[in-house]
């Protein structure tokens, strides 16, 4: 069965998610005594590893995606509802500025709409068949 139109576009979009985490991964490695010399809410090492971990995981969630492999399927939403939550977890946690605090409402109205997105893709019929083992 071929892949659909939809899959292809969102494994697409998970290769691109983990390229952005790739680059942040290897930017922070390169940017690393300055970020240590700046006034962080949170270790730099820790921005660092969870941008290498996403990096690895979306990539290995889009290759699951291109091929139409189940575990692809399953760990792309497992993967998006995790960077979801963990990027609330941050928000909630580390964030110090005004401006986290007041677009909160925005930044809930594009997680939701992403994930919906997401997962209806995943799990709507066609694109659910043509998922195999």
């Amino acid at each position: 069965m071929p892949r659909p139109f939809s899959v292809t576009l969102l494994a697409l979009a998970v290769f691109c998610l983990a390229a952005f985490n790739l680059l942040g991964a290897v930017t922070g490695m390169q940017q690393y005594p300055l970020l240590r010399s700046l006034p962080l809410s949170v270790s730099p090492l820790y921005l660092i590893a969870s941008r290498a971990v996403w990096a690895v995981a979306f990539s290995a969630a889009g290759a699951g995606l291109w091929r139409l492999r189940q575990w692809g399927r399953i760990l792309t939403a497992s993967a998006c509802t995790l960077y979801a939550a963990q990027g609330w977890f941050d928000r909630l946690i580390f964030a110090r500025s005004d401006f986290a605090r007041v677009t909160v409402p925005w930044a809930l109205g594009a997680t939701t709409l992403s994930l919906a997105l997401v997962w209806v893709i995943l799990w709507r019929g066609r694109a659910r068949r043509s998922f195999s083992s």
